[in-house]
């Protein structure tokens, strides 16, 4: 009995160790002094839900990875500044729809057979807008392959010089 006793406080102390080291692991990764060549990435955007990536930008960086990079930051704006409206158009149509919905109720809340009518119909409005938005993101992302390309063979010539 206190060999199991002396085995669990072991691997309770384990534990707690493994987790603050861990968890200091965890601080040191976030900071962006020591993190000159990874992607950091933020928390959702409140309205778009998108996450912020700050990409790394290097003291040697060459001219490729420079134009691959600037082109990503590019396409990410392009992503955030739609889904930033997109998203507030829907909030702001729901938000009038429901509160529609409730006078006409005598202040009912809304059922989840009144919110899939305003779905709908907020899709069908929204269809051409999402079309636009699904061809330019296509045509955005099939333009980075390019530039990455270019960055990828810049390092691999640059290794075996």
């Amino acid at each position: 009995y206190t060999s199991t006793t002396t085995a669990a406080a072991a691997a309770a102390t384990s534990t707690t160790a493994t987790s603050t080291t861990t968890l200091s692991r965890k601080r040191e990764s976030l900071d962006p002094a020591l993190n000159r060549e990874k992607l950091l990435v933020g928390n959702p955007h409140p309205v778009s839900n998108l996450r912020p990536i700050k990409y790394p930008t290097l003291e040697n960086e060459s001219n490729e990875d420079r134009l691959f990079r600037e082109r990503r930051e590019r396409v990410d704006t392009f992503n955030q500044n739609f889904w930033v409206n997109n998203n507030a158009m829907f909030n702001k149509a729901k938000e009038e729809y429901e509160e529609k919905i409730c006078a006409q109720n005598g202040n009912q809340p809304v059922t989840t057979e009144e919110l899939s009518i305003f779905y709908k119909d907020f899709l069908d409005k929204a269809y051409e807008r999402q079309m636009n938005y699904n061809r330019q993101w296509w045509i955005e992302n099939i333009g980075l392959l390019l530039p990455a390309a270019k960055a990828v063979i810049r390092k691999w010539t640059s290794r075996s010089s």
